[in-house]
């Protein structure tokens, strides 16, 4: 019978080798999958305890000033650790500080088998939200009453482990030794481990295909109810006091704006006509236009897609939205290729001995036991970053057509069929935009859409109409080419001249870039130094490019006719490699993205159109009956003329709505605007970086955090980050700042999310898409109007062409852009009835300068004070106390 001891430490900082010490020590023994004993002590670490410590433990100096030290209470939990696996939440973490401890004292390290289940979660729970202790803990319904105390979280970490026993007991026989096989390098001894369990369960829900266990799919034929009622009466029967959202909703309350979506929407769709629909976030739209797409597929049997701007809304809307109506219509999520895992690809992947690092086996692990629950393939079920990992191109769907092997389970194929069969079709902007030009249709044959978001609608199909390249997707490809059942010596020969000859362009091309922003440094969202692709380019830079593209050409050469996929694909990366570095197109703008601490070859080549109007004209709204485009920001000054524009929607035959405010901006909102920052300077702002830090710190003392800090420089976003982390007067505050601080932008809302004083810094991923609803956010600060900088390459090729055209770029590029990203950041602050707040803008052009009104009129009306900054936070101090 294995034992096994959960110890939790609590410490006075991160690092025992820098002197931090241990301030509560928690041990739970467990044998034959029950508790039976349990040890908890607080200790006096003989040093001060930092304030963020103690707030985060709620240990104080004052609690372990009586307490033993640690050499006082060794022997009483040493005799614990005897015979036993150590299992910590992180294990190297409370494993260090526990030896550490003990050879400050004059004792031995311990070097015991271990369990890791932060490490044994990811595998076995691929599809868990998160790997925090305290959010496993919710998500498995373990109690967890009092997070960051050491025995609180060893009896939470306890439980865990005899859940993931438990799951690990479940696994077909096959998993548990492919995961023995490749063990080696995890933290988790997992040999000892497994001689815990019992003989393993027969599943009777699984199917073993080439080694690999997979979750058998069943054919659930949805019967497809028509509804009786005329539309009037279902919407009585949805809305109604009594009806199916009263039932569903706590306290629900019918919103007229809501039913106004739902009538408007289902008119057009009757009347075949294109509408565009602004309403604000926090009506309900999502409800508002689902009632009628469904209704129209049930009553008048057409097909409704549905388009929202990423994967994780799709499955929000069809888990969650859809869910809560249950209306038995059939659907089905569609995502691009490269979102579903493919079997082929994988199998090579998991046997391949090259791919033998941590994240490696990680992942490999991960996947093998949620085959065994994923009926989908999908990617995004599975919370590993796997965009970032280096496997990423290698374990996708590549190609449409599986091999004979693998054609029967193909996921990608799977979900096209389940799309055919579907009424209501979930999807996303880049996969609309991308079936909009491919040869062979992705998305089936359907005439009305709903497209959800649509303020994002033309920058999604602007991305996806030009093109891009990556050092990183080539090397990926070519070590595809590698494995070709079709490699012999002078193929091989042939890739290695490609590679190097690859390997040589891009360090030019990434010298090219470092170059150009020695003269003008030019800095993306992410930190990636760009510069355009001009027509000054080095001859030497040219000559590379075509030696390239020749190889790559010889090199298709090689592969016989027969053998489609493959010469296909390096014919497209010579076209694409001719495309974006020697064709010159006047109406579109190509650029070099690079890191600068990357390799000295990761580049990133772009390339956009300036207009897709024609495009989305021909291929979507003279192509399809109705079109309803719906959004919180699609007007400007209440005109929707610019949207039109740019999307190339008939004027004459789209109607137009604005749905009318829910929200009490006027009691809820106040707009406040400094009129004594110093002026922003290009180059040299740093004047205005001070200032605005010191009145950051300043608002941040009057309203005890809960701050949203939006930039539109990543550049004064990284400087803001470390003056704030720097400054002693926010001590107590935990600052936040996206690309500094690690973690994904859900991860770093959700650490903002968990900390009362808290201060979230982000750039234009942060401006629109996030939900930070309630007291988590009380205070948005607008640092400057959001027009994209002068100096931007990008831009100033995109203004040349528009100025070529006779027009102004400053009011038919610069300003609607800026004041629908305006509108975005406007829309964070307020997201429920009962939220209220302040928004500060550090840009007094808002004010001083004739476009300012533009600005202030496109959005609701609400009390505007602008004042001296001292005024301003007097002000403050009022409405906080």
């Amino acid at each position: 019978m294995q034992k096994f001891v959960v110890i939790d430490v609590e410490t006075t900082g991160q690092s025992a080798s820098k002197g931090d010490r241990i301030i509560e020590i928690a041990l739970v023994v467990i044998e034959n999958n029950q508790i039976t004993q349990q040890y908890n002590q607080l200790v006096n670490p003989e040093q001060p305890i930092p304030t963020f410590i103690s707030q985060l433990t709620s240990i104080t100096d004052e609690d372990v000033d009586t307490q033993p030290v640690f050499a006082e209470i060794v022997p009483e939990f040493k005799g614990l650790l005897d015979n036993a696996i150590l299992v910590a939440h992180n294990v190297p973490f409370d494993l260090t500080f526990l030896n550490e401890e003990l050879e400050r004292v004059g004792e031995s390290k311990i070097h015991p088998y271990v369990v890791d289940t932060v490490e044994l979660a990811r595998i076995l729970l691929p599809k868990a939200p998160s790997y925090k202790l305290n959010e496993l803990a919710e998500y498995l319904m373990i109690s967890h009453a009092n997070p960051h105390r050491a025995i609180s979280d060893a009896l939470v970490t306890a439980d865990l482990l005899i859940m993931l026993i438990n799951k690990l007991q479940s696994l077909p026989e096959n998993v548990i030794q492919q995961m023995l096989s490749i063990s080696h390098p995890l933290r988790t001894d997992f040999a000892k481990l497994c001689e815990s369990l019992d003989q393993q369960a027969i599943r009777t829900d699984i199917e073993e295909i080439r080694g690999f266990s997979l979750k058998k799919q069943e054919e659930i034929k949805e019967n497809e109810a028509y509804i009786s009622q005329d539309f009037s009466t279902y919407l009585d029967e949805i809305y109604g006091d009594h009806g199916k959202l009263a039932q569903v909703y706590a306290r629900y309350e019918k919103r007229n704006a809501q039913v106004f979506i739902s009538e408007k929407i289902y008119d057009h769709f009757r009347m075949n006509e294109h509408a565009l629909i602004e309403a604000e976030t926090g009506v309900g739209k999502t409800i508002g236009y689902l009632i009628p797409a469904v209704y129209e597929a049930l009553n008048h049997h057409n097909k409704v897609v549905i388009s929202t701007t990423n994967t994780n809304l799709q499955s929000q809307l069809i888990d969650q939205d859809l869910a809560k109506l249950d209306l038995p219509v059939r659907t089905a999520i569609m995502k691009g290729k490269s979102h579903y895992l493919s079997l082929q690809n994988f199998e090579q992947f998991f046997h391949d001995s090259n791919y033998r690092s941590y994240q490696d086996i990680l992942l490999k692990a991960m996947i093998i036991v949620w085959l065994t629950e994923t009926t989908t393939g999908d990617l995004d079920e599975i919370q590993f970053p796997v965009e970032k990992h280096p496997v990423f191109y290698q374990i996708v769907v590549n190609n449409e057509k599986a091999n004979e092997m693998w054609k029967d389970y193909c996921f990608y194929q799977r979900m096209i069929k389940t799309a055919t069969e579907a009424s209501i079709i979930v999807t996303n902007h880049s996969l609309l935009a991308i079936d909009m030009l491919a040869e062979k249709p992705i998305l089936p044959a359907y005439q009305k859409l709903i497209i959800d978001e649509a303020h994002q609608l033309e920058q999604m199909a602007t991305n996806y109409l030009g093109d891009s390249l990556s050092y990183f997707e080539l090397t990926h490809f070519y070590q595809q080419l590698e494995k070709s059942d079709a490699i012999s010596i002078r193929l091989q020969q042939s890739i290695d001249t490609v590679k190097y000859e690859t390997d040589i362009l891009f360090r030019q091309l990434y010298q090219y870039v470092k170059e150009q922003n020695k003269k003008q440094k030019n800095v993306t969202d992410v930190g990636r130094l760009k510069t355009v692709w001009n027509h000054d380019k080095p001859i030497e830079l040219i000559d590379s490019v075509y030696r390239t593209i020749m190889v790559i050409k010889d090199l298709a050469q090689l592969f016989p006719e027969d053998i489609t996929d493959e010469k296909k694909q390096i014919l497209r990366v010579e076209e694409l490699l001719r495309q974006l570095l020697i064709e010159e197109k006047q109406a579109a703008v190509t650029w070099l993205e690079i890191d600068q601490q990357g390799a000295e070859n990761a580049v990133f080549i772009q390339h956009e159109p300036f207009s897709v109007k024609n495009t989305l004209q021909s291929y979507l709204f003279r192509e399809k009956q109705s079109i309803i485009l719906i959004s919180a920001t699609l007007t400007m000054n209440q005109s929707f003329r610019y949207i039109k524009e740019r999307l190339g929607l008939d004027t004459e035959h789209t109607k137009e709505y604005i749905v009318e405010h829910h929200f009490d901006y006027q009691n809820h909102v106040e707009l406040i605007i400094p009129n004594d920052l110093p002026a922003i300077q290009y180059p040299n702002n740093d004047d205005f970086i001070f200032a605005i830090n010191e009145a950051i710190i300043s608002i941040a003392e009057k309203t005890k955090g809960r701050m949203l800090v939006l930039f539109t420089s990543y550049d004064m976003l990284r400087k803001s980050y470390f003056i704030l982390k720097e400054t002693d007067l926010l001590m107590d505050y935990m600052i936040i700042g996206q690309g500094v601080s690690t973690g994904s932008r859900n991860r770093l809302i959700k650490q903002f999310q968990a900390f009362d004083k808290s201060i979230l810094l982000g750039t234009n991923a942060y401006w629109q898409g996030i939900d930070i609803p309630g007291n988590d956010l009380s205070c948005l600060i607008i640092v400057k109007l959001p027009f994209q900088s002068p100096q931007d390459p990008v831009y100033i090729k995109k203004a040349d062409y528009v100025k070529s055209k006779g027009m102004n770029p400053f009011m038919e590029l610069a300003l609607p852009q800026a004041v629908l990203q305006f509108k975005q950041g406007f829309g964070r602050l307020i997201r429920k009835d009962t939220d209220h707040g302040m928004i500060f803008v550090f840009d007094e052009r808002i004010m001083t300068k004739r476009y300012g009104k533009t600005f202030i009129q496109s959005i609701p009306e609400i009390p505007i004070h602008y004042e001296t900054m001292q005024d301003l936070l007097n002000r403050v101090s009022k409405k906080w106390l």
